[in-house]
C-alpha cells in the first residue's frame, strides 16, 4: 500500500518531525553522543557497554545494503550521483526516527524473569502507547502484529540476502558448496546469539571496528582505481 513515493514521504516525514520535537538532537548533542560513545555515563544500566552497543546497532546497520543498494541506486536503476544527496538528506533525518526509537525502547524496556533486561517496539506499543486512554487494546494488538512482522522479516531482509552473498563468493572463489558455508554460518551465529546480549556485545566490539575500518579503506581503494582509470582514459 505505501510503497513507493507515499512510503519516502512517511520516513521523511517522520524523520523531520522528530528532528523538531527533538530540537535537533543530531546537531546540537553530537558532542555529548561522541563522548558517551566511548566511555560509559555514570549510573547507567544495561547489559552491555556504551561502546558495545553502538558496536552491536552498527553490526546490523554497515553490510549489504550499504554496497549493493548505493550501487543499485547510482548505477543500476540509473539515479546517478544525485541519490547520494538524497541518501545524505533521508540518513540526517532518519536517524533521529532510530535516536527515538531507542529512547523508547529504553524508556518501557523491563526485566524479564531471568534479570535480563528485555525492550523494543512491542514494549513501548504495548505501555507507552497504551497508556493513551483508549488505546490500551489497539497497542497490544499492534505490539503483537510488530513482533510478529519482526520475527518474519529477520528471515528475509538481511538474514537470505547476506548468507547467500557469502556462501555464492566463497563457493565462486574457493570453491566450497553453499550448503556447507551455510551450515558453517549458522554455527557461527548460533555460538554468538545463544550467549544473550552480553556475548553479541562482546563479540561485536572487536569484529565491528576492523569492518567499519575495512569497510572505509575498501570504498577508498575501489573509489581512487577509478579515479585514476577514468582520467587514463580521458587522457
Amino acid at each position: 500500500w505505501v510503497w513507493g513515493v507515499p512510503l519516502i514521504v512517511l520516513i521523511m516525514a517522520a524523520g523531520i518531525l522528530l528532528s523538531v520535537r527533538t530540537k535537533f538532537v543530531q546537531i546540537f548533542h553530537l558532542p555529548k553522543a561522541l563522548k558517551f560513545m566511548l566511555k560509559d555515563e555514570e549510573g547507567g544500566e544495561g547489559e552491555v557497554s556504551s561502546f558495545g552497543a553502538l558496536c552491536t546497532a552498527l553490526s546490523a546497520t554497515i553490510g549489504t545494503g550499504n554496497i549493493v543498494g548505493v550501487a543499485t541506486a547510482v548505477g543500476i536503476l540509473a539515479g546517478g550521483p544525485g541519490a547520494l544527496f538524497w541518501m545524505w538528506v533521508s540518513a540526517f533525518f532518519g536517524m533521529m526516527t532510530n535516536f527515538s526509537e531507542n529512547v523508547l525502547g529504553i524508556y518501557y524496556r523491563r526485566k524479564n524473569m531471568y534479570g535480563e533486561w528485555s525492550g523494543g517496539a512491542m514494549y513501548y506499543l504495548e505501555n507507552g502507547l497504551g497508556s493513551k486512554k483508549g488505546m490500551k487494546k489497539i497497542a497490544k494488538f499492534l505490539a503483537i502484529l510488530f513482533a510478529i512482522f519482526c520475527v518474519l522479516a529477520s528471515f528475509g531482509i538481511g538474514n537470505m540476502t547476506q548468507v547467500n552473498s557469502i556462501a555464492d563468493a566463497m563457493h565462486s572463489n574457493f570453491g566450497i558448496p553453499t550448503l556447507v558455508m551455510g551450515i558453517i554460518l549458522a554455527v557461527i551465529a548460533a555460538l554468538v546469539v545463544i550467549g544473550g546480549i552480553k556475548r553479541i556485545g562482546r563479540v561485536t566490539e572487536k569484529l565491528v571496528p576492523f569492518m567499519a575500518l575495512a569497510y572505509i579503506i575498501g570504498a577508498l581503494v575501489i573509489f581512487f582505481i577509478n579515479y585514476i582509470l577514468w582520467y587514463t582514459f580521458i587522457d
